[in-house]
C-alpha cells in the first residue's frame, strides 16, 4: 500500500510542479508578447486559465494529503487522542461523501457537455473538465489514507523541497 501512496504522491507532485512551470512561463511569454509586441493569442489565455484551474484542483488533493489545508484545531487538539481520532475519521468521512457527490455529478456533466469544443482552442471541454473527477477521486483516496493512518502507520507525505542531502531545518525555516 505504501508504494502506491508514494507513487501517487510523486506523480501528483511532479504534475503540480510542471503545471506551475507551464503557468509561470506562459504568463511571462503572454505578457511579453502583449505589452512589448502588441500580440495576443486567445487560445493561450484559455489554456493558461485551464492550467491555473488544474493547479488548484490537483493542489487541493495534494494539500489534503500533506495536511496543508485550512483547519481550526484549537478545540480538537485539547481532546484525548481517541476522541481526536474519531473526529478526524468523521471529518474524512464528510470529505469522502462530498467528494463522491462532486465526482459523480462531474462525470455526469462531462457526459452531457464534454463533447463541445472550446471556442479558442477547439479542444473538447471534456478534456478540461476531466480534472474535476480525477482530482476528487484523488481527494477520496487521500481521505481514506488519512483515516487508515489514524489506526495504522502509513507512509508520511514528502512535503516541500526537502532532500536527504540537505541540512536539517529548524521550525522557523532557517538552517540549524
Amino acid at each position: 500500500m505504501d508504494k502506491v501512496i508514494v507513487f501517487i504522491d510523486r506523480i501528483l507532485s511532479l504534475l503540480g510542479k510542471a503545471l506551475v512551470g507551464v503557468l509561470a512561463l506562459g504568463v511571462i511569454v503572454s505578457v511579453l508578447l502583449r505589452y512589448v509586441f502588441s500580440i495576443s493569442f486567445v487560445w493561450s489565455e484559455e489554456i493558461l486559465t485551464m492550467v491555473f484551474v488544474a493547479t488548484t484542483f490537483f493542489g487541493a488533493a495534494l494539500g489534503l494529503r500533506e495536511h496543508e489545508h485550512i483547519a481550526i484545531t484549537h478545540f480538537v487538539d485539547r481532546l484525548p487522542r481517541p476522541m481526536r481520532r474519531i473526529l478526524l475519521v468523521a471529518s474524512n468521512a464528510v470529505i469522502i461523501v462530498v467528494a463522491a457527490f462532486v465526482f459523480y455529478y462531474s462525470v455526469r456533466m462531462i457526459q452531457k457537455v464534454g463533447r463541445v469544443p472550446s471556442p479558442a482552442t477547439g479542444i473538447i471541454k471534456g478534456v478540461y473538465y476531466s480534472m474535476v473527477p480525477i482530482s476528487f477521486l484523488l481527494t477520496i483516496f487521500y481521505a481514506i489514507v488519512d483515516s487508515i493512518g489514524q489506526f495504522k502507520p502509513v507512509v508520511a507525505p514528502m512535503k516541500g523541497y526537502k532532500d536527504d542531502d540537505e541540512l536539517p531545518v529548524d521550525s522557523l525555516g532557517g538552517g540549524v
